[in-house]
């Protein structure tokens, strides 16, 4: 199948979810997330939920690891939608947060951090295949966001339902995954 028709398919199953079995889904990523080996990580960027949208609620990560490795540098990306591009914010102090016109909580001021300094990045999708490649919403923001990571800079999807065999359209601007947190388990391909 194509993105296209994957994207439609998979926002209407996070749509049919009960708020129970969003909530129960929720807290198995959280677990499968605790088991990501961290050492040498020294910053992550995670992005924001839109749980009007059912996305996996990465504030339950970001809390976990604001308790259990406070070392760690925690950045949430500002969009800017006429370019399509992304920067980085510390989850610091000088952090201020808004909900934009997309309904995407977001930094509208603090420290900017530079993409060269993260060290994970936690990818957003509705659904991706077992070669690693995601289907997002289709403005192709994390594709050119990793594009400009550092070469070692790990890719790490989460999604709330299994991979399909294969995207029929993907090209050579896709960022392919290193792996991806499912409810059930990790999973890795590099």
């Amino acid at each position: 199948m194509t993105k296209s028709q994957l994207r439609k398919i998979y926002k209407e199953k996070r749509e049919q979810l009960s708020e129970d079995e969003y909530a129960s889904i929720n807290q198995l990523i959280l677990l499968q997330f605790q088991q990501l080996k961290l050492a040498g990580i020294r910053c992550i960027h995670l992005f924001l939920p839109m749980r009007e949208r059912k996305e996996p609620d990465t504030w339950l990560i970001r809390d976990w690891l604001k308790a259990n490795h406070p070392e760690i540098k925690i950045v949430f990306p500002q969009t800017d939608f006429k370019t399509l591009t992304m920067r980085s914010f510390a989850d610091d102090d000088q952090l201020v947060l808004s909900t934009n016109n997309y309904g995407i909580s977001e930094p509208v001021s603090g420290n900017e951090v530079d993409v060269k300094e993260i060290d994970l990045v936690l990818l957003p999708l509705l659904v991706f295949d077992k070669w690693g490649y995601r289907v997002g919403y289709g403005k192709g923001f994390y594709d050119r966001f990793c594009a400009e990571c550092r070469e070692d800079t790990i890719f790490v999807g989460v999604s709330m339902f299994e991979p399909v065999n294969k995207i029929d359209d993907v090209n050579e601007y896709d960022v392919q995954m290193d792996a991806c947190i499912m409810p059930s388990h990790y999973g890795h391909w590099l």
